[in-house]
């Protein structure tokens, strides 16, 4: 019955979006338009856009299988959706609310088979004072490079291991097979990113807990000179000029260390400010406040483990003993991507870095997955921590952000 839940209503995007052109976003994603009680009520059409009452040709009735179903409007050659999550980017949308041939940047959850990550171009400042604090950036590459390392795969469906899934002491995790609706919602919830309130794989052994995670969505951007407003996918999510959060491909203009090149690692807004207050802190759903508590609980959900409040705590568990803290302005999606990476592990350390309880020999393990890490090697250590103390104020090390559009 979970998975009756997740069917998708809508694959038809651009037939359904030139009905109702004003969503901000969701497409047809929106759970108002789907339970009966928004634009087109009791008669919309929006099922119809990927089910099929007798002539199916996929289970729950549905046109085509997952994920090949969500890919016929966010693939590569999709149209019916403004994100590519093949590729990694956004575009612009046309008047019906389609894709338009216009690119806007590249997503900030990477890309199934692509990504546009500048995991070699990472850049850190140092703050003006007497203990410098460290504020870092990773910008956006002007061509794709392959996935090193994906949360799922898009074209076999198969079991794989839910890192730190299941109580202390029960292995390295869980195993289950992931699909496009085990994270989203294609009905529509009113989730940040219709994100389902309690993910949850198919099959396998791996525990999902029976509370839900809410992660709350911001408001819709409001249209600039015209423009069909769209929730902001990309990266470069800041205007210090308008003081919106809207992106153009008129935005990106030069700057030295400023915000127009994009920034992945996106945990502040704009990426130098030296302030520590919430309200700096990066919330694309427009709530810096909450997001990062509510999207940690969120991907802690299959990651049960994963969460800490001091990285000097021991736990009780021989593969996740000590474990990153992950309070503050530190969610999971400070150092990870949620779709792909392209960071290259090319260093001995870094490729030599065997799976939890897979194996304690280094050496004889190798594996170049990038764990969905933003940088190449370890060089995300880098971005927030310097161990020697030696870090001066003011100093900048890395490459000068320069502005690109994919």
């Amino acid at each position: 019955m979970r998975r009756l839940a997740f069917l998708m209503a809508g694959a038809a995007v651009w037939l359904f979006l030139f009905a109702i052109p004003a969503f901000a976003d969701g497409g047809p994603h929106v759970a108002s338009v789907n339970n009966g009680t928004g634009t087109g009520g009791l008669t919309s059409d929006s099922c119809a856009g990927c089910h099929r009452a007798h002539t199916a040709q996929a289970s729950y009735l549905l046109k085509e299988e997952v994920p090949g179903l969500c890919l016929t409007c966010h693939g590569t050659s999709g149209l019916g959706a403004t994100t590519n999550v093949e590729d990694g980017l956004q575009f612009a949308p046309a008047g019906d609310g389609s894709r338009s041939g216009t690119t806007l940047g590249a997503l900030r959850a990477g890309g199934f088979v692509n990504a546009y990550i500048g995991s070699s171009s990472a850049a850190r400042l140092a703050s003006n004072n007497t203990t410098p604090t460290l504020m870092a950036k990773v910008p956006v590459r002007s061509t794709a490079q392959v996935v090193t390392s994906r949360h799922m795969s898009i074209t076999s469906q198969v079991s794989a291991t839910v890192w730190g899934n299941g109580p202390d002491g029960s292995g390295a995790g869980g195993n289950t097979t992931l699909n496009c609706t085990s994270c989203h919602n294609p009905h529509g919830n009113g989730q940040y990113r219709i994100l389902n309130k309690q993910p949850a794989g198919e099959g396998g052994t791996a525990t999902f807990p029976a509370t839900d995670a809410v992660v709350t969505d911001g408001p819709a951007l409001v249209p600039v000179a015209g423009v069909l407003p769209t929730r902001n996918y990309t990266v470069q999510q800041w205007n210090p000029t308008s003081g919106t959060r809207m992106l153009l491909a008129s935005d990106v203009t030069a700057g030295a260390f400023g915000w127009t090149a994009g920034d992945y690692f996106h945990r502040k807004v704009p990426w130098n400010s030296t302030s520590n207050s919430s309200t700096v802190r990066d919330g694309p759903n427009g709530q810096p406040s909450t997001f990062s508590g509510q999207m940690n609980t969120w991907c802690a959900q299959c990651h049960t483990r994963y969460l800490s409040t001091d990285a000097g705590d021991q736990n009780a568990d021989s593969i996740f003993t000590y474990r990153h803290e992950t309070t503050g302005d530190k969610p999971c999606t400070t150092c990870h991507v949620a779709h792909g990476s392209n960071a290259q592990m090319t260093g001995f350390n870094s490729t030599h870095q065997y799976f939890p309880g897979q194996g304690t020999d280094p050496s004889t393990t190798a594996n170049a997955d990038s764990r969905l890490l933003k940088v190449d090697n370890r060089g995300t250590c880098q971005l927030c921590h310097d161990p020697t103390g030696s870090m001066l104020a003011n100093q900048f090390v890395g490459t000068s952000p320069v502005p690109v559009l994919p």
